[in-house]
């Protein structure tokens, strides 16, 4: 990827700064109110780059009267006051935060009260306060149609110069999250600086894709990003360490859910690790869906190919190319790169009744995750699985056109029975959980049998059936499959269709798999 599309937009600040007056009434830039009062500032030496890339250095200075309204401000947007004759329409404007793209992109838009054809450019949500002076903080700017003639690719013509002011001399407000902390500054280029080329970005991804096997995962999962991203933080670090790699040291390495970036001094840097990244997408591919289990595959990942990427920054699946460029999907060998998670349930031996057990064959299935709740007592606890109602694979069918969900079965240990201290449903529109005493099917069918629910689709659309357990035990122990995970059936009242489906529980589970 170029440097222009990673380095990303600056702020107004290539430039040596003077104050002006404010313009909150006189139809002026930045046409509201601003008190010239922040201690944020873009002044002493810029630099700009022939690519489109123009970056200042954030100076933070206190305000001297400690007890002012302002002197604790952050600064969480920057307006640029643009040139009329800018086609924002055709131009394109990335920003950076030492290095790093800004949460929200850089925008234009029409400021209210501000004379026809007027322009603004917005950085928001910047987050920044007072402990960031020495931010190295970029934009770039490009042509989305290259060569177009009104395209805004330098200073010159994207800003709006005060009269008198020489070419590229920009207008900008800095603003505090209150809007009431804001200052105008007028900021001047000061010509090409050499210098090193913004940082370039390197990224690793890790993303499930589904297949035409997979069902869609449902509910939240907390912790899943955040063990995804560290999957792949902790042996990318340790490699750049054993290859004696060296960073960029404007960039701190960073993880966003499921990705982790960092950036290298050098594509020649970068080179070190390339066949080691070859060989860890291969290795994640497998280790990531479970592969390496009893059953070949994590349940909630049934149906699913685990991408795994290293390329440039950018918006998953759109990966531009890094420093170092890997695909399970192309350099994987082919036995691995055509993997689904597929698990291997021949030795599973529920449920004991003939049924159709194919999922999503009725309407009715179960999200992915299995929650937890206080019991009706300090020593018991819920573990409830949520319902939900799905699209039946063959909606003319007999098990397809099933509008009633008439019990549920789980798959649970015999052996726990006294471990089990209660049922509870709670269907759409209830208020409160309604307990009743558990039920099992004969000994050594390992079955917990929910019946007699009733439900239309209506109200099994986000109810819960949960399981009381003693404190003593939890889900892993008490259900037969491991992995923190219960199998449970819907059926439908002619029993026939008996649609199967896993459910995990959330208790520290990606903890225990890190």
């Amino acid at each position: 990827m170029n440097h222009a599309a990673v380095a990303a937009l600056l702020i107004a600040a290539a430039f040596a700064a003077a104050p002006l007056p404010s313009g909150a009434q006189n139809g002026t830039f930045p046409f509201f109110k601003c008190n010239a009062k922040t201690p944020y500032n873009f002044p002493g030496v810029s630099r700009s780059y022939n690519n489109g890339t123009y970056c200042g250095t954030l100076v933070v200075t206190p305000l001297n009267n400690a007890s002012d309204p302002c002197a604790n401000a952050d600064l969480r947007k920057i307006e640029v006051n643009i040139n009329p004759a800018c086609d924002v329409k055709n131009t394109i404007v990335k920003a950076t935060i030492n290095g790093v793209p800004t949460a929200v992109s850089p925008s234009f838009f029409v400021p209210a009260g501000a004379p026809e054809g007027s322009y603004a450019l917005r950085l928001t949500q910047l987050g920044l306060d007072q402990g960031n002076d020495g931010d190295n903080i970029c934009i770039t700017l490009s042509a989305k149609t290259p060569g177009a003639a009104n395209a805004c690719t330098k200073l010159e013509s994207l800003c709006q110069a005060p009269p008198g002011a020489p070419p590229g001399t920009c207008v900008a407000a800095l603003v505090d999250t209150t809007l009431r902390c804001c200052a105008v500054t007028e900021v001047r280029p000061t010509g090409v600086t050499p210098a090193r080329p913004p940082p370039r970005l390197t990224c690793a991804y890790l993303r499930p894709r589904a297949t035409p096997a997979a069902t869609p995962i449902s509910g939240s999962a907390p912790g899943g990003c955040q063990y995804a991203a560290d999957l792949l933080k902790k042996p990318i670090l340790a490699e750049i360490a054993a290859v004696g790699a060296v960073l960029d040291e404007r960039v701190t390495p960073f993880s966003n859910c499921s990705n982790f970036c960092w950036a290298f001094n050098s594509s020649a840097e970068g080179a070190k690790m390339q066949e080691w990244a070859v060989n860890l997408v291969t290795k994640l591919r497998l280790e990531t869906i479970g592969y390496e289990t009893k059953y070949k595959c994590y349940p909630w990942l049934i149906g699913y190919q685990m991408d795994v990427i290293f390329g440039g920054y950018g918006i998953y699946p759109n990966i531009p190319p890094g420093d170092i460029n890997a695909d399970a999907n192309i350099d994987a060998p082919i036995n691995v790169s055509s993997i689904v998670c597929t698990p291997d349930l021949t030795t599973m031996t529920y449920p004991k009744c003939t049924c159709n057990t194919t999922v999503r064959n009725t309407r009715f299935g179960v999200q992915n995750w299995v929650h937890s709740y206080p019991g009706r007592k300090p020593t018991t606890t819920l573990y409830c699985f949520t319902v939900r109602v799905v699209n039946a694979t063959d909606p003319t069918s007999p098990c397809g056109r099933t509008e009633t969900l008439f019990k549920a079965e789980i798959w649970g240990d015999d052996k726990q029975r006294q471990k089990l201290k209660g049922i509870a449903i709670q269907p759409v529109g209830a208020k409160n959980f309604t307990y009743r005493a558990p039920s099992w099917g004969a000994p050594g069918d390992q079955t917990i049998k929910v019946s007699q629910l009733n439900w239309t689709p209506e109200q099994a659309d986000g109810s819960k059936i949960c399981l009381e357990l003693d404190s003593n035990t939890n889900l892993d122990s008490f259900c037969m499959f491991g992995l923190k995970t219960c199998w449970i059936n819907f059926f439908d009242e002619s029993l026939a269709c008996c649609p199967l489906y896993p459910a995990s529980s959330l208790e520290k589970l990606f903890q225990d798999f890190a």
